[in-house]
């Protein structure tokens, strides 16, 4: 239960961001455009499946998906 809190929490401050940026890499005529944009669809949606129960929140879950969206937006902001 503590897990799904903090999941919450992180993923609140986070979503905006990924919005913010998946508008971007739409708008831009990047190569890559279509592999950043189900990335960041599937980063999006990994917190609702976790929540919904389809994927067990565990420590590691808590600890990667942070990773995860730190090393997406270094990837999408370095391939301007």
């Amino acid at each position: 239960m503590i897990i799904r809190i903090l999941l919450l929490g992180f993923s609140a401050a986070v979503f905006t961001f990924l919005i913010y940026r998946l508008l971007q890499i739409y708008r831009s005529g990047h190569p890559q455009r279509s592999m950043q944009l189900t990335i960041g669809v599937l980063l999006l949606l990994l917190p609702a499946v976790v929540i919904v129960g389809f994927i067990k929140p565990t420590w590691h879950y808590l600890l990667l998906y942070p990773v995860a969206i730190s090393l997406f937006l270094y990837l999408v902001r370095s391939n301007k």
